[in-house]
């Protein structure tokens, strides 16, 4: 019979013995379930700075390269647990930083706190990651989406990969932060974190109600000493709570001139440093906040909030005055810099620098150089006396430029001599319109040039592409080609006839594009690869044309067919861009002139043209695709422009989409244009984007059929001028090529 447990020599039990053994058990057994309590008690979710997870400590491990599943597996993590220093151990190991790092070693299994791990994750950084790609600093969480696992913070918006609950708003956090993400965060006593130039709408119910970052949010405040409603102020958090609020109380008010990244310049205060976060704040109806863009160059009487020496944030308190446009002069050339500015005027003329003005006599040439000596100089203001006309002229007086009405105002840079025109906007208009369209087309095609020019230029005062020269558009064709032309009566005439009026969508102006020619039909913004159709309602694939008819020109066929006839119904079936053809050559010389092209339009929009490898992956950089070997058609809108371009290589293909890039590219391989009543033309661009071709294997060489000149979006100059031939009115015109418009009085 086998034996149990141990019997003395009489063959009796040892009772002391066993109950030595029942206690122990016992005492082993409490142990047991304290420690599996303990375990349980340990929500990794729920902060303690007694421990932290594995998986938490992963998560801040991003940056060193290794995948999530990497980590696990090298520390046999089966499920998340504590983190210990074992692991510790290995994560050391495992990056080579062993003998660099030091912390207070304990037991393998036992579990490291927070302030060891940070101390080591700390040291870390400054071993591993030399390029700083992790970094810590301060966030007030506003707002939190643990759905999206976003915060919205003084800084912007974070995704996070911390537990959840480790975030509470209106608290502060030291974070890590590595791509936009938070990968971990310290709790600090006392952390003081500042909401930088929140604008106070004011206290209700003990709540303080502020507008920033485009956001309302509310934050417990008992009632403050001074009354903050409508101002700028900075609110400091501190372990949960509003403990300060600072005002800026300084402000200067004057019109915005120029804006870049650095600095602001205010008319009447000159240059000044600007806050790299600049918020705006429109304070007239809805309180909502702004964007820089939104303040109308030249043409808004605003309020600065300055702190120190630098505007921290901007007020509208009213809507702008649109009554001027601010034109920048491009040099012959077409670039932004000149040499020199010499300005001459027939009658007297004031020039005003800084605090100094003077008077110059008719005829009198004046260098800008005398006053801008060197870059950044602040600006010259020229306007003439008695509303004569002013001129560009060379160092030596003779004029160089048609004459300009309004002012002229001239900055120095680096670059050279910047010249903006600031006129109103109707004088605008009046060499605008006999700049766009002959003098002797049609009145009513020259009221609807004009209304659509009116229009377009009420909508770039909206945007300030130039806002960093002072100006909103350029007299080019970036924008409206402006006083390039003998100045004509008959261009005030129609300018005069539409006296303010502009094509209104929805109650919004619309962006009113207009080019030369159709081929039969007009196109939509697709030709443009816009994906947002929302944005230009009033732009439809249009036959230009009495009859109707609809067309299904997205077909090959179909548009072949079209394209190689002549549809004597069309409008500007008279203009020699009607229809022409031309020959694309894929010589060695050409081919590279198109490589160039795709390279600098992928630098400028890289969604436009697509790269590809000879095994298809997508590559940036158009070097070693080789020769050209064939062109293909991908896409074709419904008015028949081509949208989608493919050239195939003899190692990979682009894939060239936006009607400019798709003429820019094949304007590379073409030369003679032949035009439809029977002259030709060199161009360095395809007239449009209504072609097809054909490929003639004897020569190596395509034959392209094409039709009209310009983008196609919107009005057809020379559609109007036939349909005014036609006793079309200039309101027919405009309704027929813009859908469901208004055309109504600005304001």
């Amino acid at each position: 019979m086998g034996r149990i447990g141990n019997i003395g020599r009489n063959g009796r039990v040892d009772a002391k013995k066993v109950k030595l053994c029942i206690l122990l058990a016992g005492c082993a057994f409490l142990l047991l379930a304290v420690l599996k309590t303990e375990y349980k008690e340990r929500d990794l979710s729920q902060w303690n700075d007694a421990y932290l997870g594995a998986d938490e400590a992963i998560q801040m491990l991003t940056f060193s390269g290794y995948e999530k599943s990497e980590w696990e597996e090298l520390l046999d993590m089966k499920q998340d647990r504590e983190l210990k220093f074992v692991d510790v151990k290995k994560i050391l190991e495992h990056l080579g930083a062993t003998e660099y790092v030091t912390y207070q070693k304990e037991g393998d299994a036992k579990a490291i706190d927070r302030k060891t791990w940070y101390d080591i994750y700390d040291q870390l950084l400054e071993l591993l990651d030399t390029n700083q790609k992790v970094n810590c600093t301060p966030c007030l969480i506003l707002k939190k989406d643990s759905k999206e696992q976003q915060v919205q913070t003084q800084d912007g918006s974070y995704s996070y990969l911390v537990p959840d609950d480790f975030l509470e708003e209106t608290e502060g956090y030291l974070c890590y932060l590595y791509e936009n993400t938070i990968i971990g965060l310290k709790r600090e006593k006392g952390l003081e974190v500042v909401l930088p130039n929140v604008y106070f709408e004011g206290v209700s119910q003990q709540k303080a109600s502020v507008v920033f970052g485009g956001q309302t949010y509310e934050f417990p405040l008992e009632e403050v000493g001074e009354d903050l409603s409508g101002t700028v102020c900075d609110m400091h958090f501190r372990d949960g709570e509003i403990f300060k609020i600072d005002r800026k109380q300084e402000t200067i008010t004057g019109n915005l001139l120029t804006v870049d990244e650095q600095k602001i310049e205010i008319d009447g205060y000159g240059p000044l440093k600007r806050a790299k976060v600049l918020p705006v704040y429109k304070t007239y109806g809805t309180i909502e906040q702004k964007d820089v863009s939104d303040i109308v160059i030249g043409n808004m009487n605003v309020t600065y909030v300055v702190a120190g020496d630098e505007v921290c944030a901007i007020l509208l308190n009213q809507p702008a005055n649109l009554s001027n446009i601010r034109v920048l002069l491009l040099d012959g050339d077409g670039t932004v810099y000149r040499d020199g500015v010499w300005i001459t005027c027939d009658g007297e003329y004031q020039v005003v620098y800084g605090e100094n003005t003077a008077v110059y006599g008719g005829g009198t040439l004046f260098d800008t150089a005398s006053c801008l000596t060197e870059a950044g100089d602040g600006y010259v203001r020229i306007d003439a006396v008695n509303g004569n006309e002013m001129y560009l002229a060379d160092a030596s007086g003779s004029r160089i430029s048609y004459g300009y009405e309004g002012g002229f105002e001239v900055r120095r840079y680096a670059e050279g001599f910047v010249v903006i025109n600031d006129v109103p906007i109707e004088n605008y208009l009046y060499q605008v319109v006999t700049s766009e369209m002959p003098a002797n087309y049609q009145p009513e095609a020259l009221k609807a040039q004009a209304v659509c020019a009116r229009s377009y230029a009420y909508r770039q005062l909206l945007q300030s592409e130039y806002a960093q020269y002072g100006a909103h558009v350029d007299d080019s064709t970036n924008y409206q080609v402006y006083n390039r032309q003998e100045h004509t009566d008959i261009a005030r005439t129609v300018v005069d006839d539409t006296c303010g009026e502009v094509m209104t969508c929805g109650g919004e102006i619309i962006e009113a594009f207009y080019f030369s020619t159709s081929c039969g039909m007009t196109q939509d913004d697709c030709v443009w690869n816009n994906v947002i159709a929302d944005d230009y309602p009033f732009l439809k694939v249009t036959r230009v044309s009495a009859d109707q008819t609809p067309l299904a020109l997205s077909d090959e066929a179909a548009f072949y067919q079209y394209i190689t006839g002549i549809d004597d119904s069309c409008f500007d079936v008279s203009s020699h861009f009607f229809r022409w053809s031309t020959t694309a050559k894929l010589t060695d010389e050409r081919m590279e002139q198109a490589r160039q092209v795709l390279a600098v339009r992928k630098e400028i929009k890289p969604e436009n043209i697509l790269l590809y490898d000879s095994s298809g992956n997508p590559t940036d950089t158009v070097s070693g695709l080789g020769k050209l070997l064939s062109m293909q058609i991908k896409a074709r809108g419904n008015g028949g422009a081509v949208l989608d371009l493919v050239l195939t290589y003899e190692n990979g293909t682009a894939e060239v989409l936006s009607e400019y890039n798709i003429r820019k590219v094949l304007g590379c391989l073409v030369d003679d244009v032949h035009l439809l009543d029977g002259t030709t033309q060199k161009m360095a661009i395809l007239p449009s984007a209504c072609f097809t071709f054909s490929y003639d294997e004897t020569t190596g060489t395509y034959t392209i059929y094409g039709g009209g000149y310009g983008h196609g979006v919107g009005m057809s100059q020379n559609g109007a001028e036939g349909m005014a031939e036609l006793g079309y009115s200039y309101k027919d015109i405009l309704n027929f090529f813009f859908k469901d418009i208004e055309i109504e009085p600005k304001g």
